[in-house]
């Protein structure tokens, strides 16, 4: 009979995870941000100091939001996956209702140019995902830590 060698402790995989979650963060902030000032100079350009400061508005909302996203996924990583999904969709949901609120908010500020805030969310927004889809893409993650023999010490009796 087979004995079972799985770990009783998270596996080093899950351990990597949070690792993972800081280098698409990384991957992300840096163009999201780079689109941002070229947001800012375009609307500074177009609609003066007005415009600049509601496209680096913009650009802070989408910056500070994702970013607290992939923060909360990165402390979270080693749960049990119903339970980081639990968090994740509890975290969507904070964002959403924050947005609304926002918008709310600054509906009526004279001080704000509408159009650049809003050309600036949308287009630090794509850019981030763009990126954070490439990031994850490109990683190795482990989908199911039991299936990997070496990993686990699998010995000749195991079935294969």
């Amino acid at each position: 009979m087979a004995t079972d060698r799985r770990p009783t402790t998270t596996p080093p995989a899950a351990l990597g995870t949070a690792e993972q979650f800081s280098a698409m963060l990384r991957a992300s902030a840096v163009p999201a941000l780079l689109a941002a000032a070229g947001c800012v100079v375009v609307a500074a350009v177009a609609d003066g100091g007005k415009g600049a400061w509601s496209a680096a508005l913009g650009a802070a909302l989408v910056v500070v939001f994702f970013s607290f996203s992939l923060l909360v996924m990165k402390r979270t990583a080693a749960w049990e996956p119903t339970a980081v999904m639990g968090v994740v969709l509890g975290t969507y949901t904070a964002k959403i209702i924050a947005l609304g609120v926002a918008m709310v908010l600054l509906r009526d500020a004279t001080w704000l140019s509408g159009p650049a805030l809003a050309l600036t969310v949308i287009v630090c927004t794509v850019v981030w995902l763009a990126f954070e889809m490439r990031a994850f893409t490109r990683m190795r993650v482990l989908v199911s830590p039991g299936t990997h023999g070496a990993e686990l010490g699998a010995g000749e009796d195991d079935v294969r």
